[in-house]
């Protein structure tokens, strides 16, 4: 049996993940959900991490560490502290130094002149000013852009599992270490718009990673949550 930690990306929270549990526990595992500190807007990168230490068990060995998105400068911090601990980025962010994941998502920081506005203003619509240090998704806009019939649905689910993040995180440089060894799976979602498949494949292939793919966007814990679970299970075997 395996532990499954999984780690949510930014903006997420541990409601987005809960649809995989089911599956993975069917399957003989046990799943630990991750709740990140991203609503304080001065939380740091090892801040997250510490999150996870917090809840990982006593035999690390067993763990599965699981980042969506931005949890994939968490768990590669987790990952290069723990010898052999394996590893799954899902449509994840692998981390570069010196630079943090703003910096890759639009390839500068849009803060670095100390004007909020200005920066949320560069997600394009994206994100919106949740208070002091923080954004939120623009949920109004996401649901705008999907198929009417979809909309209702669109908005329960981003209200369910989405909320504000603390910008200081975001833009933190990377300066850990990958991990080099244990299993590394990138589970690519070829249907992405937020983080396009041909990145994800780059990132992957940049540490090496073992490489399966999913017909989904962004969000395949919600989307394709028994099939996401196949493929974690896979990365045990």
């Amino acid at each position: 049996m395996s532990t499954f930690v999984i780690v949510h990306g930014a903006w997420g929270s541990p409601v987005e993940m809960e649809p995989v549990v089911e599956p993975l526990e069917s399957a003989g595992h046990a799943v630990i959900t991750v709740d990140l500190p991203c609503v304080d807007a001065g939380a740091t990168l090892e801040q997250y991490a510490a999150a996870v230490r917090a809840v990982l068990p006593d035999h690390p060995a067993d763990v599965v560490l699981v980042g969506h998105s931005f949890g994939g400068f968490t768990v590669s911090t987790i990952a290069a502290q723990n010898v052999g601990m394996s590893v799954v980025y899902v449509a994840a962010w692998v981390p570069q130094p010196g630079a943090s994941v703003i910096d890759l998502f639009l390839g500068s920081d849009p803060f670095a002149d100390g004007d909020e506005d200005a920066g949320i203003a560069a997600f394009g619509g994206l994100v919106a000013s949740a208070g002091a240090g923080l954004c939120a998704l623009d949920i109004d806009k996401l649901v705008a852009a999907v198929d009417p019939s979809e909309q209702d649905a669109t908005r329960s689910y981003l209200e369910r599992t989405q909320r504000p993040q603390g910008i200081a995180a975001l833009r933190q440089k990377w300066n850990g270490d990958l991990p080099t060894s244990g299993r590394l799976t990138y589970v690519v979602t070829t249907a992405d718009t937020l983080v396009p498949p041909e990145a994800q494949r780059a990132m992957a292939a940049s540490v090496g990673a073992d490489v399966v793919e999913i017909d989904t966007g962004h969000s395949p814990f919600g989307e394709q949550p028994a099939r996401l679970a196949e493929l974690l299970v896979a990365t045990t075997r």
